[in-house]
């Protein structure tokens, strides 16, 4: 039986995004990602020092900056915490800001975590250093803990998985909570992927199977796509049943109408090569999923990597499956975030996710970095696909965009969004001028009073200020406006 076989529509069972949050290179927040991608910029670069990394890639900043008595930790626990889930922890509360739920609605509720991971760097350093250097709290730091402690810290009952299929870890994992929100086995989720790469001797091993760049950029569909920059993000969103999210009054910011995943099998040449098959089979089953024509598709985030063998694989595949019965002028739109953060591996399918919510909230598909001829190995000619080299508009009300994630386990997954519809305009009276009642709430007085007389952006530029890479500093979060404490 192919896959082809079992692809089906699941009835009324659409999934919104009613928050997110990110840390990417350039960008701590979607604002400032589309910000970023706005301007065609390229947030690569040298490593820091401290990372020990001689390749050029994405570096997220302030990877040492936690607020441990928000979270409720002594700083000696904190200094022995993976930053990976230091940055989970920050970057969840923000995505559940961002969804207006309060985080402590949630405790004791059957939330689900689903994070998508393939790395236990600061676990494998530690151990590197030998016996005498290990204690008990570095147990906390394998992967499997993760997930756990989302759950932990905000007490939520449901499933919490991790999942490791290399690069398409993150998109699999929002897969894995769709199909758990259909079930009704949860009723909110918590997707994230995080990648944060502390070993210079895994870039040997990439660069010995030709697999970066040689300027340190990955160049999407480029003549020169020679590898990719590999890079930090963490990435989470917020997903409860959308007919869930309308009763409760959330702000929709895109819809999940269908998504798929699939191995390669033994349709590649070989065990780690991209194949056209597995590929194509993955995008029916997502459009049959979303009940969708692939047709009606108007632009795609692409996998992408900047690869010279796999981007003229997946621009085919994209090019057959959703090129069949489009209008000669309008070509499938077709771009990778990869080309502007570089590639963040098992994070990479959630930021790609990130940005085509982002678009379908602009309205617009922008032109990445750029540069290059066409890559000679992809049938522009003949297949209705394109890389835009400017901004370019989406219809109004109606974009479907596609997400696409491939690992080198050879496990492929697309998710199908759509716009969400226009948020009800608000009542006449509250769109005047006039004085604004600003909430601004702590976890303890101590917190409260140094920030009580800024706004949160005020205070968290002053953090950015005074921060030092070895010491945490509380403003950030003492400052957001949703969370619960002192007032």
């Amino acid at each position: 039986m192919t896959l082809s076989g079992v692809c089906a529509r699941a009835e009324d069972r659409d999934i919104a995004v009613v928050g997110m949050a990110c840390r990417l290179p350039g960008a701590d927040s979607p604002r400032e990602l589309w910000e970023l991608l706005s301007a065609g910029g390229d947030a690569t670069g040298e490593a820091p020092q401290w990372r020990g990394i001689d390749h050029r890639g994405g570096f997220v900043r302030d990877v040492a900056d936690f607020d441990a008595e928000f979270f409720g930790m002594s700083e000696a626990e904190a200094s022995e915490l993976d930053p990976q889930q230091r940055l989970l922890l920050m970057t969840a509360w923000e995505s559940l800001e961002d969804a207006g739920q309060p985080a402590d609605g949630l405790a004791g509720s059957r939330a689900a975590v689903f994070v998508g991971a393939s790395r236990a760097d600061f676990l494998e350093a530690a151990l590197r250093r030998g016996p005498e250097a290990i204690t008990a709290r570095q147990y906390h730091n394998v992967r499997a803990a993760l997930p756990a402690r989302l759950s932990y810290v905000y007490d939520l009952r449901g499933p919490s998985v991790l999942v490791d299929t290399a690069c398409s870890s993150s998109l699999v994992a929002l897969h894995q909570a769709v199909l758990s929100l259909r079930a009704g086995e949860s009723p909110l989720a918590l997707v994230a992927g995080v990648n944060l790469p502390l070993r210079s001797d895994e870039h040997a091993l990439m660069a010995a199977a030709g697999n970066l760049a040689a300027d340190g950029r990955s160049k999407f569909g480029s003549a020169d796509a020679d590898g990719h920059a590999p890079s930090d993000a963490v990435c989470v969103v917020v997903l409860k049943p959308l007919a869930a999210a309308v009763a409760d009054g959330d702000r929709v910011r895109a819809v999940i109408a269908g998504s798929a995943v699939g191995n390669d099998g033994r349709s590649g040449d070989a065990l780690l090569d991209a194949s056209l098959a597995g590929q194509s089979e993955v995008l029916r089953c997502a459009y049959a999923d979303a009940g969708i024509d692939p047709a009606d598709v108007d632009f795609v985030e692409a996998h992408g990597p900047g690869s010279h063998q796999s981007d003229p694989v997946e621009l085919t595949a994209l090019g057959q499956v959703l090129g069949r019965g489009r209008a000669a002028r309008q070509p499938l739109v077709v771009g990778s975030v990869k080309a502007n953060i570089g590639h963040a591996e098992a994070a990479g399918g959630l930021a790609g996710l990130v940005k085509a919510v982002l678009c379908l909230e602009h309205g617009a598909v922008v032109a990445g970095p750029g540069g290059g001829a066409p890559h000679p190995d992809v049938d522009w000619d003949t297949l209705p696909v394109e890389i835009p080299d400017r901004t370019r508009p989406l219809p109004s009300g109606t974009a479907v965009a596609g997400v696409s994630s491939q690992g080198v386990s050879a496990l492929n997954a697309h998710v199908v969004l759509r716009q969400a519809e226009p948020a009800p305009a608000p009542p006449k009276e509250a769109t005047g001028v006039g004085p604004w009642v600003l909430p601004v709430s702590a976890r303890s007085p101590q917190l409260f009073r140094p920030c009580a007389w800024r706004t949160p952006r005020t205070c968290a530029a002053k953090a950015a200020r005074t921060r030092s890479p070895t010491s945490a500093t509380a403003p950030r979060y003492a400052a957001a406006t949703r969370h619960t404490g002192a007032r």
